[in-house]
């Protein structure tokens, strides 16, 4: 746990109450506990109700919004700024990353001098295959059988940014780790990206494919013997089951989940959660079923506007 004094000292602004936190989030999260978050529009205020919040950074006038259980305060004036400056800072410190240890290799493995490891914090398991130009960044554990064909990228730069004083978007320091279980297999230019924080996770379930680019975004996590084919999309903190099915060009927006057994047709465009078992369609996705209905019933209309403007 870190103290909230601690963590702010030479940041600009006051402390109202002082408090501890485990590690940084937003306002949303709701599997990490007692964290530290921003707050800077009132109309967010309800996420403030979040029991997993400890420690807030927010501006003046919002004070009035902070509901109790939020024991730790710092006032300031670019909460959000602020808050990953405070990342930025905390990300130099092992206890809040994790120590940094050589990289392991395993028995048995075939590994390119063509591909690219970083020399700390990779843990590679027996009998894997690196093909050439294969880029391994980060906190990476790579499991037993795998296979990352040429071109693939394990440890990709999150697609995420703060905004300086002047509205500017800035890059931040990616500290999550990432983790391919036994058997999984990345194509050619598959991509699988790091997250911000410490504990955002990003898992690649045993036995699982993901074909020629294919991209899985930071924090998700995809289950056991799934199946994620090529040029599909798997945005970022996404929860993804066992067998699942996501076709070519698919796409699933952030946040959203996918039950065990579920396929995601190609070109679907996931921004509902899917149930386990239930194929979904079309953009915005919907059950196959509903989307073929629909479809039938569009053509139907068509045909008689076509029909009604050739005979008068």
């Amino acid at each position: 746990m870190m103290r909230l004094s601690d963590a702010v000292q030479g940041l600009p602004g006051r402390l109202v109450s002082d408090g501890e936190f485990r590690c940084i989030a937003y306002a949303t999260e709701r599997e990490q506990t007692a964290f530290l978050t921003f707050f800077e529009k009132a109309k967010f205020a309800s996420a403030l109700e979040n029991p997993n919040i400890s420690c807030i950074l927010t501006r003046e006038e919002l004070l009035p919004h902070i509901p109790p259980h939020i024991q730790g305060v710092f006032v300031c004036d670019a909460p959000r700024t602020q808050m990953f400056a405070l990342h930025e800072k905390l990300a130099q410190d092992p206890a809040y990353v994790g120590e940094s240890l050589p990289t392991r290799v395993g028995k048995d493995c075939s590994i390119s001098p063509l591909a690219a490891i970083d020399a700390q914090n990779v843990i590679i398991g027996d009998r894997v295959t690196v093909e050439p130009f294969v880029q391994i960044k980060g906190r990476v554990t790579i499991g037993n059988d795998v296979v990352l064909r040429a071109g693939a990228v394990v440890g990709g730069k999150g697609f995420s940014f703060a905004q300086n004083a002047a509205g500017e978007n800035v890059s931040v320091t990616d500290t999550a780790s990432i983790v391919l279980e036994d058997g999984v297999e990345l194509f050619e230019q598959a991509c699988i990206s790091t997250g911000i924080f410490p504990w955002e996770k990003t898992v690649i379930g045993a036995n699982t494919k993901l074909d020629t680019k294919a991209f899985v975004g930071h924090g998700s996590h995809v289950g056991k013997n799934s199946l994620i084919v090529a040029g599909a999309c798997i945005c970022g903190n996404c929860r993804i089951g066992d067998n699942v099915w996501v076709g070519p060009g698919a796409i699933v927006s952030n946040r959203m989940t996918v039950g065990d057994r579920a396929r995601v047709s190609l070109g679907a465009v996931v921004t509902r959660p899917v149930p386990a078992g239930m194929t979904v369609s079309g953009n915005f996705a919907v059950e196959h079923k509903m989307f073929l209905h629909n479809l039938k019933k569009s053509i139907e209309e068509y045909d008689e506007y076509e029909h009604e403007s050739t005979t008068h």
